[in-house]
This record gives structure tokens, C-alpha cells and sequence, in this order.
């Protein structure tokens, strides 16, 4: 019997397996009697020259993201997820390399690109958050095994996507929309980032929600918020005076709460964003902002990492879309601000 054999009948991860036979690291008591009771049961007996042999060579993973102080520290978060799968793989030769690059100019993806492969890399994992150079950078190192997170990319074919479908996603943000605020008028989605997929596609889906809604309006409306974008807000509610609620598609909700908050107009306007950072949960908190949707970025990066394990040391065949649950959250169910979810499980959906 193997560790991964073993892992799939505990349903965990083999990092974690390697944790309890090793006795590295934290494993919560049952899982380890979990993991016990199958290595008494099929009878484990390490193979050490099979063992070396595949540890002879580190697995090198080249990871390229947006600057993880921007847009609110989202990256970080995908980044830390990252960081746990590192450090739990680290005993089986596993190791990463980043590289940042700046989302608002296009040319530093390629630039960083180029950085990181001077580091030889094995795999990269990386968000295609800009379509275009996105794809030119696939077809430049087409040799290479690559995982997305954060947002799919169609005509690509990844080792592993670990993302939401941002269809769904908008469909149900304009589903909690007609919930929060029954009454029929005008609907506002913001988007920042147009050109990238996972904004455009939320965009599209909570417009579709409404489509055949009669009396209800929809508007897309394109905002470059570091430049502020309160007179265009300000605009559009002179323009739509029955305006009822506005989506915003990505983590930048909290900035059109705080415009929304000194226009006044909180209190006849519901409003809906993107991710569980700590600005969109203390707008919450102070009552600015009714619902946020969450895509698990910690989970992301983790999960992508045991992806590309799996499929370059292990042989195993990935699982080449990872749809991730579109988590609800409500100021009811708000957590507390010191509080994380726990990662969970690649391999079971399992909670450690």
C-alpha cells in the first residue's frame, strides 16, 4: 500500500498522511486514528528506495500574481493558501518561487513571466486575470504543465482550474438582489476590471437574472475607482431615481459603500460585492453593505498547489476543474473579524 492509496481511503490529503507517519506537524486526533487504523489494516511498509528516488528531484513551482498589497489584499489571501500547501509538501520536495506583477499594466505579466522562468520552474500556477497576455504567455512556455486560479480562461487547457463559475456567481448575486429588495426598479452592476473574464462573466449573469424580470432595469456600469468614481455614482442616481440596488463584481464593494455612504443614499439601496477581505467585512459590520459573495481564495491556493503535486510527482491525473461553492454571507452569519475558515481538504472536502 502507498501514501497516496492511503489518503484516498482516509479522504484527506497525502501531505497529511506524510504528517502522521512522519509525526510532522498538527493533525486533528481523529484523522490520525483515521490514518492509523488503515496503515493496521492494509499493513504500510514504506518502499525507501522508491521514496528517494522520487525525492531525488525538487518539484519547482513558479507562481505569478498581482502585487499581494493590491486590491485590498486579496492576493494575500490566495497567497497564504498557497504558502500552507508549500509548507505541508515541503517534505516531499515541493518548493515555490513568486513573482508579482502589476494588473494594471498588461506588459508586467509578461515581464514578470520572464523573471520567474529564470528560476526554471516546473509548473506555474497563475490567476489569468488578463486574457490576452494570459494566453500569449501559455503558447510562449506551451511545454509546461499550468494551473489557474481565481477566474477560468476559455480555449486553454490547465492541469487544474480552481475557480467559481462567475456566471453562476452574477446569476445568484441578482437572485440575493431580488431577495434583499423585492421592489421593481432600476439595478446597477459595477465592474473595474471589464476586460478580464471572471468580472465580465458575474456581469452578464446578474444581468441575465433580471432579463425578464417586467418592471425591473439593469445598467453595467465601468468605474475606475482608484480615480475615485463618485460623480459617475452620483450620476446615475439622478439619472435612475428608483435605483434599488447596485452589484459591484469584484472585492472593491466597500468603496462604492463608503460613496453610497456619504451620498446619503445607503438607506434606499442595497448593495452586493465580491470576497470576505477585511474592508468588505467591517462595511458589513457597520451596516453598509447587505452581501458579499466568497470564492474561498485560501482554499485556491491551496488546492491548486496539491493539483500540480499530484499531477508531476505522483503521476495521478488532477482533477481539471475544481468548481468551488459560492459561500452566502450575510451580516446573520458574518464571522467574527479574528476568525478564518478552515482550509479544507484538496482530495476529500474534508475539514482537518
Amino acid at each position: 500500500m502507498t501514501i497516496s492509496e492511503i489518503a484516498k481511503l482516509a479522504k484527506v490529503s497525502i501531505g497529511t498522511v506524510d504528517r502522521v507517519l512522519h509525526n510532522r506537524g498538527r493533525v486533528a486526533p481523529e484523522t490520525v486514528e483515521k490514518i492509523m487504523s488503515i496503515v493496521q489494516d492494509y499493513g504500510y511498509q514504506p518502499n525507501t528506495y522508491a521514496r528517494n528516488l522520487k525525492l531525488s528531484k525538487t518539484f519547482h513551482i513558479g507562481v505569478l500574481l498581482p502585487k499581494l498589497h493590491s486590491e485590498y489584499g486579496y492576493w494575500n489571501l490566495i497567497y497564504d493558501g498557497i504558502l500552507k500547501a508549500a509548507k505541508e509538501l515541503s517534505p516531499l520536495s515541493v518548493s515555490i518561487d513568486l513573482v508579482e506583477f502589476d494588473r494594471a499594466k498588461p506588459e508586467t505579466f509578461l515581464e514578470s513571466g520572464k523573471k520567474l522562468f529564470l528560476k526554471n520552474p516546473d509548473a506555474i500556477l497563475f490567476p489569468p486575470v488578463l486574457p490576452d497576455v494570459s494566453k500569449i504567455f501559455i503558447e510562449t512556455h506551451s511545454t509546461l504543465d499550468f494551473a489557474f486560479i481565481d477566474s477560468p480562461l476559455p480555449d486553454t487547457q490547465p492541469v487544474a482550474s480552481v475557480v467559481q463559475n462567475p456566471f453562476r456567481g452574477g446569476y445568484l448575486a441578482g437572485r440575493m438582489m431580488n431577495l434583499l429588495s423585492p421592489q421593481k426598479g432600476t439595478y446597477i452592476t459595477i465592474q473595474t476590471h471589464k476586460s478580464a473574464y471572471n468580472s465580465s462573466e458575474r456581469s452578464r449573469g446578474f444581468l441575465h437574472y433580471f432579463q425578464n424580470k417586467e418592471g425591473y432595469k439593469t445598467i453595467e456600469l465601468i468605474i475606475n475607482l482608484a480615480e475615485g468614481g463618485e460623480d459617475i455614482i452620483e450620476k446615475a442616481y439622478r439619472q435612475y431615481p428608483d435605483l434599488q440596488g447596485i452589484f459591484v463584481v469584484n472585492d472593491a464593494v466597500h468603496r462604492v459603500a463608503h460613496i453610497i455612504s456619504l451620498l446619503g443614499r445607503k438607506s434606499q439601496t442595497i448593495l452586493i460585492g465580491y470576497d470576505l477581505i477585511a474592508q468588505n467585512r467591517k462595511a458589513m459590520s457597520e451596516g453598509n453593505v447587505d452581501c458579499l459573495l466568497s470564492q474561498r481564495p485560501d482554499f485556491q491556493g491551496y488546492t491548486a498547489i496539491y493539483q500540480l503535486y499530484r499531477k508531476n510527482m505522483l503521476g495521478q491525473n488532477p482533477e481539471v476543474v475544481i468548481d468551488l461553492p459560492i459561500d452566502i454571507i450575510l451580516p446573520e452569519n458574518l464571522q467574527d473579524e479574528h476568525s478564518q475558515f478552515l482550509l479544507t481538504d484538496p482530495s476529500s472536502g474534508i475539514v482537518e
